[in-house]
């Protein structure tokens, strides 16, 4: 095991994971799909994201540390991705009949990265004090979510919630004391992006599904067309910005609040692109010669907002760290400053237009403005490809304009 800050890529079993995972984001997309007309079930299972992002962060995190690779890892990997089929399979009921099994899932696999990190600390003298920290906050957690399964809903659910607090302050605290133990700064981007990815796929996935179930004709064919084009556009708009600035400035410089913004930005962007990918199958199912319903309007135009606030945000988060970087870099030095002020300048022009394309699609909704589907899901398209375009402008590296 090492730390050494090098370039590093994710391993093969690192990707045979995500996919494991992948699985458990596309049954929570199937199971909001199930549940579009009631707003309760709806947001409830929106809420199992928290859990199941963090059950694939813990590792991720974990790996974008310590580079590890022996036998004895793999077998934990491989128990954990065993946990996440379970986890996986009680998704659909995990806020009702299941939610004991579910539970108790989530506990093996934090119970399971407690023994790496432990491992961790023992083969590493330098990550004792940090791994010891880690081990004590994730297995009280890990013990909550056990005796969670032996309690009644819904104060079963609470107790969740504490032990997902638990967690979250764990790799706040033990983290913000232990910054040269931060992950791999090209490591852990390229494993956020990965994971994002495949959550993309998840919505040309969706989409191809439907056409199993539906007739081809000029309504539908136009919609899948601008269903994949809202795809394209997210994934431009995630992918031209993504870089390891935030975990660098965290580093080098101790700017946790860019570092945290960064990471945690990542939840709502991963559970809006699966919203999007139901609101649009949603919207292609749905009868084009009526207006769409309220909570249609909501859920897709909601889903496609909440990705460009995202992307907005981790735009600006990464722009800034690189931005003070560059002033600690570059010196004193004022035409090399004023170039990279300028840079900055671009790229936060991009968020902000992010900001604004996203108000906008929610203008749909909050003003109750009735439309047919066809149209709503073609303005959403035309939008994102206004976005490439503003970014094929503004971006350093195009600015073919």
């Amino acid at each position: 095991m090492t730390n050494v800050e090098k370039e590093r890529h994710a391993s093969w079993l690192e990707l045979f994971y995500d996919l494991v995972f992948a699985a458990a984001v596309s049954q929570i997309g199937l199971t909001l799909h199930d549940n579009t007309n009631s707003i309760t079930a709806f947001l409830g299972h929106i809420a199992l994201f928290v859990p199941v992002m963090w059950a694939w962060v813990g590792l991720t995190f974990y790996s974008a540390r310590f580079e590890t690779d022996d036998l004895f890892h793999r077998l934990l990997v491989f128990l954990q991705m065993m946990g996440a089929a379970a986890l996986t399979i009680n998704i659909h009921g995990a806020l009702a009949e299941t939610s004991d099994k579910f539970a108790i899932s989530y506990a093996a696999i934090r119970i399971l990265l407690v023994i790496e990190y432990i491992r961790a600390g023992r083969k590493i003298p330098a990550a004792s004090k940090f791994a010891r920290g880690y081990t004590q906050g994730f297995l009280i957690s890990a013990m909550l979510w056990l005796i969670s399964a032996a309690i009644p809903i819904p104060f079963r659910f609470i107790i969740w919630s504490l032990a997902i607090a638990i967690d979250i302050a764990t790799t706040f605290i033990v983290g913000r004391k232990h910054v040269q133990l931060a992950p791999n700064f090209f490591h852990l981007p390229e494993r956020m992006g990965l994971f994002t990815l495949i959550v993309i796929g998840e919505t040309i996935f969706g989409l191809v599904s439907i056409l199993s179930y539906h007739e081809w004709d000029l309504e539908s064919t136009i919609s899948i067309g601008a269903g994949l084009s809202i795809a394209f556009g997210l994934w431009w708009l995630y992918f031209d910005n993504t870089d390891g600035a935030p975990i660098r400035a965290f580093r080098q410089k101790g700017r946790i609040r860019i570092y945290i913004t960064w990471l945690y930005v990542h939840f709502p962007l991963v559970i809006g692109l699966v919203c999007t990918a139901t609101g649009i199958r949603y919207i292609v199912s749905a009868s084009q010669n009526t207006a769409l319903s309220y909570a249609g309007e909501w859920l897709i135009c909601g889903s496609v907002s909440l990705c460009l606030f995202s992307i907005g945000v981790i735009q600006f988060t990464i722009t800034s760290a690189s931005h003070n970087y560059d002033e600690d870099r570059e010196g004193s030095s004022s035409h090399i400053n004023r170039h990279s002020n300028t840079r900055r300048r671009l790229i936060v022009q991009g968020s902000v237009y992010r900001f604004i394309a996203g108000f906008v699609i929610l203008l749909v909704p909050i003003l109750a403005i009735p439309i047919l589907p066809l149209a709503l899901i073609l303005i959403i398209s035309v939008i994102c490809a206004i976005q490439i375009i503003i970014d094929l402008r503004y971006h350093p590296h195009h600015r073919i304009f």
